[in-house]
């Protein structure tokens, strides 16, 4: 198929997607009813769900055509931000956190930096479905990047640190040891302490980075300021700092472009 034809087919896969699976579309209701307080009817919210929905279909297909898809053409179609903060970074000899979250095409975020010339780790989740979980890290691998098993020792993620490697991390879900609540959207959420650690033990930045959407072939890098780690002070009271502070730059492009962000996560369980 052709990149359009993809797109067109992801988009509807979103929406039988949002047809079908009920329980994800009151989640998503609820959840951006709860954020925007008052700013959007109930038939706009209706509107931004599906609209959650399709970027969700079009995100999988354009992951299950990473096979068409080179790193020369990947920097084709994302523009913006970013490139200079990592070749800064990278020239620091330390490694860095790319910090992203669920947000328009997230997949691309990792393979977008290994696709500009760095050596690129990515720290992952493994899926549920062990052939899907397969096929997408070979995927990845195709386009230059590395895989680190979240389950695995922590020791890797140093170890490319030390390599001066760059790891990238989504960092926007629900976090189930409920060690550090922040406010998020206007409410209380778990959040992972794991990027802050590591760049507090390493020296590393973190790098929030979003990619957003405008089209198929058109993907714009969103980059906040990098946030080096304090070298003085609480440590928890520094992990806290670090975490909300990408937390507050996720949260500003969310507003911004609610349609992009996975609104069917059940992020606030606290």
């Amino acid at each position: 198929m052709s990149a359009r034809a993809a797109d067109s087919l992801g988009r509807g896969l979103g929406s039988m997607a949002y047809a079908l699976l009920a329980s994800r579309r009151r989640v998503a209701d609820d959840n951006l009813r709860h954020a925007f307080r008052g700013k959007f009817s109930d038939d706009q919210r209706a509107t931004l769900v599906k609209k959650v929905f399709h970027n969700i279909g079009r995100t999988s297909v354009e992951v299950a055509r990473y096979g068409k898809l080179t790193p020369a053409g990947l920097r084709e179609i994302v523009v913006g931000d970013g490139a200079d903060i990592l070749e800064r970074v990278h020239a620091e000899g330390k490694g860095g956190l790319v910090t992203t979250a669920h947000f328009g095409n997230w997949e691309y975020v990792g393979s977008w930096v290994a696709a500009m010339g760095y050596p690129m780790d990515l720290l992952v989740l493994n899926q549920h479905n062990e052939m899907f979980d397969r096929l997408l890290n070979q995927s990845r691998k195709a386009m230059g990047v590395g895989i680190v098993p979240l389950g695995s020792s922590v020791k890797n993620v140093f170890k490319a640190l030390k390599d001066n490697r760059f790891v990238g991390i989504a960092a926007d879900q629900h976090d189930p040891s409920g060690n550090l609540i922040i406010d998020f959207l206007g409410r209380p959420a778990s959040a992972a302490r794991g990027p802050a650690v590591f760049s507090l033990r390493t020296g590393a930045p973190v790098l929030p980075f979003l990619l957003r959407r405008e089209s198929f072939k058109r993907h714009v890098m969103v980059a906040g300021e990098p946030i080096y780690p304090p070298t003085a002070g609480d440590e928890e009271q520094n992990v806290r700092d670090i975490v909300e502070r990408y937390h507050r730059f996720f949260e500003e492009t969310v507003r911004l472009y609610p349609d992009q962000w996975l609104w069917t996560h059940r992020r606030w369980k606290v």
